[in-house]
């Protein structure tokens, strides 16, 4: 079984910072917002896209598939957002 650990902390009413290993993130958990972080919805779709890149590295060996990069574009809209 794997295990994970995250911690997240409050840094400021701006933001928050989460870590785990030897790697941060910062968060924007500011409710009006911050152009320099990650919102937990951005967040979410990073996740995705990370494992969707962690599998393309998993398995291209297998198939003896070799490339130079990999890029995931995703897009999200939430549905009780305004126009």
């Amino acid at each position: 079984m794997l295990e994970y650990r995250v911690e997240a902390r409050r840094t400021d009413a701006h933001g928050s910072v989460a870590t785990t290993k030897q790697a941060s993130v910062v968060l924007d958990t500011d409710v009006n917002g911050r152009p320099d972080a990650f919102n937990p919805a951005e967040l979410l779709l990073a996740a995705v896209a990370a494992c969707m890149i962690k599998g393309i590295e998993r398995v291209s060996p297998m198939l003896g598939f070799a490339f130079d990069g990999v890029e995931v574009r995703l897009h999200g809209l939430r549905q009780d957002s305004p126009p």
